[in-house]
C-alpha cells in the first residue's frame, strides 16, 4: 500500500508540474492608449470601451456600482485641467463615470472631470481603479506563465497619484485607510503629483531586482489605481469635487519580446510629438493643504 501511495503521489506531482511550465510569448496586442476607439482613432467625446473603471472607493465607501464604475469617459477639451500635461498626439485624458462639469456638481458623464476625492484617507478620499485587458500569444496553454523576456513601456499621467499592477492575485480594492489590496501582488510602479508626468515606466518579467511584472499566455490585466487627492497627503475635511483623470501613452517600442520590438500597427507606436493638440479653458491652482 505504501508503494502504491508513493507511486500515486509521484504521478500526481509529475502531472501537476505541467501546470507551472511556461510558454514562449510571440505577440502582444490590445495595448490601447487612453481615449482611442477600436481602430486606434482619437476620441474627443463619449466613452472609452477599452479602459474600464472596475472599482471606486468614494467618500470612504468602496463599490463596483454603476455610479462611478464602467467604461471610462473621455475628458472634453473644454474641461482639460490647466495643470495637466496636454493630450498627446495619439491619446486623450479619460475619467471615471460620474464625473461632473463643475465643482458644485453640474452635469455628469458628458466629458467633465470633477470627481469626489480629497486626501488619501478618510471619508472624503477618492480612489478609481482603471483596468485594461490585453493579450499575449505564444506557446503553452492559456494561463501559463510567459517563459521568455517580455517588457512593455508606458507613460502615465494621473490626477493626483497612481499605482500600477499587472495580473494581481485579486482585482485591486482600497479601504478607508487608503490601503490597496491586491491579494499580495506588489505594485509595478507608482507616481505622486502625477498630473504632468512625462516619464515612462517599464513593466518586465526579467532582470532580477528589475523584474516587476508577471505575464501569461492569453488575457492579461493592467490595473492603474488613481487616487484623486486634491494634492493632499493625508485626511481632509473638504468634500468638494475636484478634477481627476488618467492619461496613458507611450514613447518608443511599446512591447519587446525576446529582444525584438513588436509594436502594433496604429497603436503603441513611437510618438515623435507627444505634446498635445488641445488648449485648456481654466488654470488650476494646486497648493499643499495642511492635514
Amino acid at each position: 500500500m505504501k508503494i502504491k501511495a508513493f507511486l500515486a503521489l509521484t504521478i500526481f506531482f509529475l502531472g501537476s508540474a505541467k501546470l507551472v511550465y511556461g510558454g514562449a510569448a510571440t505577440t502582444v496586442y490590445g495595448l490601447y492608449y487612453t481615449g482611442v476607439n477600436d481602430s486606434y482613432g482619437l476620441l474627443t467625446t463619449g466613452t472609452d470601451s477599452h479602459w474600464t473603471v472596475s472599482y471606486a472607493q468614494v467618500n470612504g465607501t468602496g463599490s463596483t456600482s454603476s455610479a462611478y464604475t464602467g467604461a471610462s469617459y473621455v475628458v472634453d477639451s473644454s474641461y482639460i485641467d490647466g495643470g495637466w500635461v496636454k493630450n498627446s498626439a495619439s491619446s486623450r485624458w479619460i475619467t471615471a463615470p460620474g464625473a461632473s462639469t463643475a465643482a458644485t456638481g453640474g452635469t455628469v458623464n458628458i466629458g467633465g472631470d470633477y470627481l469626489p476625492g480629497n486626501g488619501t484617507t478618510g471619508t472624503n478620499s477618492g480612489y478609481y481603479v482603471y483596468r485594461l485587458a490585453f493579450t499575449i500569444t505564444g506557446a503553452g496553454g492559456n494561463g501559463s506563465a510567459v517563459s521568455n523576456n517580455v517588457s512593455i513601456s508606458l507613460t502615465i499621467a494621473a490626477d493626483d497619484q497612481y499605482s500600477v499592477y499587472v495580473n494581481p492575485s485579486s482585482a485591486p480594492t482600497v479601504d478607508n485607510a487608503g490601503v490597496i489590496s491586491t491579494g499580495g501582488t506588489a505594485a509595478s510602479g507608482s507616481g505622486t503629483s502625477a498630473w504632468n508626468n512625462t516619464a515612462a515606466i517599464t513593466l518586465q518579467n526579467y532582470g532580477g531586482a528589475a523584474k516587476n511584472a508577471d505575464f501569461k499566455i492569453g488575457t492579461n490585466y493592467l490595473y492603474v489605481v488613481v487616487a484623486n487627492t486634491n494634492s493632499q497627503t493625508g485626511t481632509n475635511g473638504s468634500s468638494a469635487l475636484n478634477p481627476g483623470g488618467l492619461l496613458v501613452y507611450q514613447i518608443g517600442a511599446a512591447a519587446i519580446v525576446g529582444g525584438t520590438p513588436v509594436p502594433e500597427v496604429g497603436t503603441w507606436l513611437p510618438v515623435v510629438a507627444a505634446l498635445g493638440v488641445f488648449g485648456w479653458r481654466r488654470v488650476r491652482r494646486r497648493t499643499e493643504s495642511s492635514v
